[in-house]
């Protein structure tokens, strides 16, 4: 399953154009193939322009030219050769290799044709190179996944351990609530009774001067003194009810009114002083899970902002 490539020659594509058509699909093995004793200034801007983009690690091969003879392997240079220095300058070869023959995960330079065998040496290092990191990033996410779950079970027993705590300071602040809400409601009832009577008192004689002088609907009573029907008197008396009320309605009315806004913001205002301390002791007692930002200040008190705004 093993693909040969050649890249066109530089004036039709170049090979770094040619190496990005493929470096995504498959796993490349690179040789660069030398026919001049060293690198070309074109080669040397090509090699350069591979590095950068892909940092591949590449085989090069010293192919002799026609008639001439390349060092053998029974007579190896003393000096590196002009091609091997131009390869340590452009960072693909270790100096740590003085042959050249490569480490694992550096390019390799052959000089001589029998050792044309090492390239699959190189490839079978290239290929355990991508398997190292591809192992290296399967770990990671491994190693990640197991954080999460770590974390997740260490708050989720944690919450297992405060969440009765949370409810048992709940009910205790919801039966303080109740029982606050209930001996405002009933001071503020008994006031209003209070102000209704007072306020009954205080205009009994106008309301019998009213009742007294006005004029009922539709009932005719005789001048002559003769007395009215029981169903006439009936009426009588709820006209006098409704006048009595009316009267009772408007001068009670403005009384009223700022009591009610009294016992609204007493209300309201109870109300947010037990959400805002429940919330400070639901900030208080909140860790975030390892990873997880901090909530952001405010946020915590979203219900008792909006009760605020309702107020």
């Amino acid at each position: 399953e093993v693909d040969i490539v050649v890249a066109p020659c530089r004036g039709f594509q170049s090979a770094e154009a040619t190496l990005a058509e493929f470096v995504n699909q498959v796993l490349p093995v690179v040789t660069f193939a030398i026919s001049e004793p060293q690198l070309s200034p074109s080669d040397q801007a090509e090699l350069r322009e591979i590095k950068q983009k892909f940092s591949l690690p590449i085989f090069f091969l010293r192919i002799p030219e026609a008639g001439s003879e390349l060092s053998s392997p029974k007579n190896p240079p003393k000096d590196k050769s002009p091609l091997h220095l131009q390869l340590l300058d452009l960072e693909y070869l270790s100096p740590s290799s003085p042959c050249g023959c490569g480490v694992p995960g550096s390019s390799m330079l052959v000089e001589q044709l029998e050792k044309l065998r090492l390239l699959s040496s190189f490839s079978r290092q290239v290929l355990q190179q991508h398997l190292v990191e591809a192992a290296t990033r399967l770990s990671e996410v491994h190693g990640r996944c197991l954080n999460i779950f770590i974390n997740q079970a260490f708050d989720m027993q944690r919450d297992l351990q405060i969440t009765p705590k949370r409810l048992e300071y709940t009910r205790r602040k919801e039966n303080e609530l109740y029982e606050s809400l209930m001996g405002i409601a009933n001071r503020k009832q008994e006031e209003m009774k209070e102000m209704i009577v007072d306020t009954l008192g205080c205009m009994k004689e106008e309301l019998l001067e009213d009742a007294a002088s006005m004029e009922f609907r539709d009932i005719i009573i005789p001048e002559s003194g003769e007395p009215v029907s029981s169903k006439d008197i009936k009426r009588c008396i709820q006209q006098i009810q409704e006048l009595i009320i009316s009267r009772l309605n408007q001068a009670v009315a403005n009384k009223l009114i700022s009591s009610v806004d009294y016992l609204r913001e007493s209300f309201v205002g109870t109300l947010e002083r037990c959400l805002k301390s429940l919330e400070e002791s639901w900030e208080g007692s909140m860790h975030p899970p390892r990873g997880l930002e901090k909530p952001r200040e405010g946020s915590v008190h979203i219900t008792s902002n909006y009760l605020k705004q309702v107020g």
